[in-house]
Order: structure tokens, then sequence, then C-alpha cells
């Protein structure tokens, strides 16, 4: 490797700095939840969001039951399940999110799916990863594969705010993303539509798995943008199962408690 010279390195960092100043000029710095731009929230921001904004989309982790993601009281019991999965046939081993589907962290999540651009759905993304990135990684995930759109929905959608999200999981894990394994078999009717009590069965025998072999042992990280019961994600997790996977754990950006 060539060696370079103090000077042309001071150099090299004085047209960076120049560059990034004239770009803060053009394109000054907001925050993509509340839009302020003043100087004092920018030094404190943290990526796209300012300081107080990344506190509301991302609280600090509270009591919350592991199995499904759900934030509980604070004598509440964490260690199987809780009164939101409690009975519930669910087929993942445990749920990774940013917060609840509530305030801001709802409209973040709104404002991404029905963007015309996947920035904001990736902005989330790092967000997840840098502020659950000791969950993340201790699970030691050896593929991401991200919930698949049915044919209609991807007709009306501009992409799939999961394969968004599992693009920048995959690459701050350092591990393979995958959109191709998991494969819708049917269509369903849209589980919003659907009484919350009937949701697991909608969603039964709706997946199949391409190349089987790919999953076979390995720690499967599944990824979608929100969860209610777990009911998709538990019906995937019990498909890749089938076909091997050793164990399933799910990421998602928002969990959304049943009735919101």
């Amino acid at each position: 490797m060539a060696h370079v010279a103090p000077r042309s390195l001071a150099a090299v960092r004085a047209l960076q700095s120049i560059s990034l100043a004239a770009l803060d000029f053009v394109f000054p710095w907001t925050c993509q939840l509340c839009k302020c731009s003043d100087e004092e929230s920018r030094r404190a921001a943290a990526g796209n969001f300012c300081r107080e904004c990344q506190g509301r989309l991302a609280p600090e982790k509270s009591n919350s039951c592991v199995r499904c993601g759900a934030v509980l009281g604070p004598h509440s019991s964490v260690t199987d399940e809780c009164v939101h999965c409690r009975g519930k046939p669910i087929r993942f081993d445990s749920l990774t999110c940013l917060g609840m589907y509530d305030d801001a962290l709802r409209k973040a999540v709104l404002s991404a799916k029905w963007s015309f651009s996947t920035a904001e759905t990736a902005t989330l993304s790092d967000l997840l990863f840098n502020v659950r990135h000791e969950e993340l990684c201790d699970y030691g995930a050896d593929l991401v594969i991200p919930i698949p759109q049915s044919w209609q929905v991807r007709l009306r959608r501009r992409f799939n705010p999961a394969s968004v999200i599992a693009q920048v999981l995959a690459r701050g894990l350092g591990v393979r993303a995958d959109e191709h394994i998991l494969r819708r078999r049917r269509n369903t009717r849209p589980q919003k539509r659907v009484p919350v009590q009937r949701r697991f069965h909608n969603q039964k025998n709706s997946f199949r798995v391409r190349d089987g072999h790919v999953v076979d042992g390995r720690r499967i990280l599944l990824v979608d943008d929100v969860v209610t019961t777990g009911a998709t994600c538990s019906e995937a997790a019990r498909t890749l199962r089938q076909h091997g996977a050793k164990s399933c754990r799910v990421a998602v950006l928002a969990r959304v408690l049943d009735g919101s």
C-alpha cells in the first residue's frame, strides 16, 4: 500500500471537511421526526434523529416479555410468557424491537412505510441495530430472512419494509440477508381485517421455503416492520423449523399490543 505523506493526508481531510460543510449548507440537517434543525439539536443528534426523539422512539429497555417483546408492569414476571402471549401458539423463540407501537414510534413507522424512498425505513433500522445491538449480536444469527409480501401487496407498495430492515441488520451483524428463501404459498386476508382470535388460523400454511438446505441447522433472524399477535412471524418460524432451522428469533421496529 502506498505511503500517504502527512501533508497529503491533511489536505484530504481538509477537503472532506469543506465538502461536508458544503453539503450541510445545501442540505441542512433536520431531525427526521420532529423536523427541528437548530445547532444545539444537531450537535446532540444521534444519526437522523435529535437526542430527544431518539429517546421517544427507542426508550431504555424496561421490564418486557422476552417471548413476545411486550412492555410489562414493573413487578411482572418475564421468565416465560406474559398476558399478551400466554396460550398463543408462538413458534419463534424471542422478539427484539425498538419499542411499543404508539406516539412517536407509530408516527415514524407509518411515515417510513408510505414514503417514496426506503431512506426512512433504513434510518429506523439503523437505530434498531444501534440501540438493541447487544441483544441482536448475542443471538448469533447465521441468516437474516424478511417476511415476504404477497403479490397483491407488491403491486400497491413501492418496497417491502421488512427487506430493507433485514439488509440493514444483516450488514451490521456481518451475515447474509436472503429475501428469496421464504415465499408466500397463498394470499391471506390482511391481518388488520381479521379478528385477533382468528389471525393464527388466517396465516396457517401461508409460507413455503425454497432451498430448504440453506436454513437447515441455522439460527434464523426473522424480520418484519411491526408485530401484533405474532401470527405471521410464528407461521414463518414454524415453516422454517420444518426445514431444519435450529432456532428463530424475530426483530421488528415496533410491537403492537393486541387491540392497539
